[in-house]
């Protein structure tokens, strides 16, 4: 179980760190996938914030717990709420906005199956000992 909750871990620090860092280059890059777009500066302020520099911590602390046997729970505890967030927010704007596009479901596919996995692992894997 160990190995398996590492590589969750990593593919998600990868995957997180580099929405992470695609959004502080350029918020436009990754939105124009889903026909999105920024244009105000306040907008972009808040997405580099947000996605960018939030991601990017996020994804450095799921990488802590790939390698600190110590912090493996924490971190299977923090993708269990970062991606349970992320669907629960998606799955309040198909009930309040609508439907978007079919791409914004694979979106969500992606991030309840993390939040499962990593329901799952947290479950299995054992608390830290305090030193």
């Amino acid at each position: 179980m160990t190995k398996t909750a590492r590589m969750i871990l990593i593919l998600n620090a990868i995957v997180i760190g580099s929405i992470g860092l695609a959004y502080l280059v350029d918020p436009n890059l990754l939105l124009a996938n889903y026909g999105l777009s920024v244009g105000e500066v306040g907008m972009d302020n808040m997405l580099r914030s947000t996605y960018g520099g939030l991601f990017v911590a996020i994804a450095g602390l799921f990488a802590l717990g790939s390698v600190k046997e110590n912090r493996r729970r924490d971190a299977l505890g923090l993708l269990a709420l970062f991606m349970g967030g992320l669907a629960a927010g998606r799955i309040a704007s198909l009930t309040l906005a609508g439907v978007p596009d079919g791409s914004m479901h694979m979106l969500l596919a992606y991030e309840a199956t993390a939040f499962a996995v990593a329901v799952f692992l947290y479950q299995r894997t054992p608390a830290a000992t305090a030193r």
